[in-house]
């Protein structure tokens, strides 16, 4: 049965949200080669029959000196020179989400680079992908108790500005500006960070609407 899989590269500060009975967590870092992370979630692809859901959780950065934006996501970073490697997931991912501040940015550089950046990621991977056009807030707490301290794990919680959904050919098929949880005809609450709006979607007073 296809797993999620959620990579952190820790220099996004915070603890790294556990790893649950559906979802799969792991660690990279700016040592970590970005070979060895796609060897890694192909490696669990196959023992697991495929991946749902692929969630990086990373900074989003801007390369003044190119006028480009690029992931902060293992040594190499994620960026038009090794976007290519997506290639190797197609077929074994179904959808990509990216919690990184502007990943799909269309004013921060000359060229909206950031947009440019996930058509590539989707197109090569043929998966659809989620990223937000604007920072991103997360949260993290600290709890301490004389000599120890807790850290809670990082919780983006909603999205905030313009969100982009990706079709399997790069084009984008659906935009949300500040989405909100949304429910099912069976009054099930679904969160917009890992499930954009259907076509038919009901909103917390059982409401019905139409168009995402």
């Amino acid at each position: 049965m296809p797993i999620d899989i959620l990579a952190h590269d820790t220099r996004l500060a915070g603890r790294t949200p556990a790893t649950t009975s559906g979802r799969i967590s792991f660690e990279v870092s700016e040592s970590t080669p970005i070979a060895d992370f796609f060897t890694r979630v192909l490696g669990l692809a196959h023992q697991h029959g495929g991946i749902g859901r692929l969630f990086l959780m990373c900074h989003g950065v801007r390369v003044l000196r190119e006028d480009t934006t690029a992931l902060q996501f293992c040594r190499e970073l994620i960026s038009y020179r090794n976007v290519h490697l997506f290639q190797s997931l197609s077929g074994r991912v179904d959808r990509i989400i990216l919690f990184a501040c502007h990943a799909a940015e269309i004013s921060m550089t000359r060229g909206g680079d950031g947009d440019e950046l996930c058509r590539q990621m989707a197109r090569n991977a043929q998966v659809e992908l989620i990223a937000a056009r604007e920072d991103q807030t997360y949260y993290r707490e600290e709890h301490c108790r004389l000599f120890f301290c807790e850290e809670t794990a990082i919780d983006y919680g909603d999205w905030e500005g313009e969100v982009v959904v990706y079709g399997r050919d790069g084009n984008v098929i659906a935009t949300f500006s500040n989405p909100s949880p949304w429910y099912d005809e069976r009054g099930t609450i679904h969160d917009p960070r890992l499930e954009p709006r259907p076509g038919v979607w009901y909103d917390s007073s059982g409401t019905r609407h139409a168009g995402r």
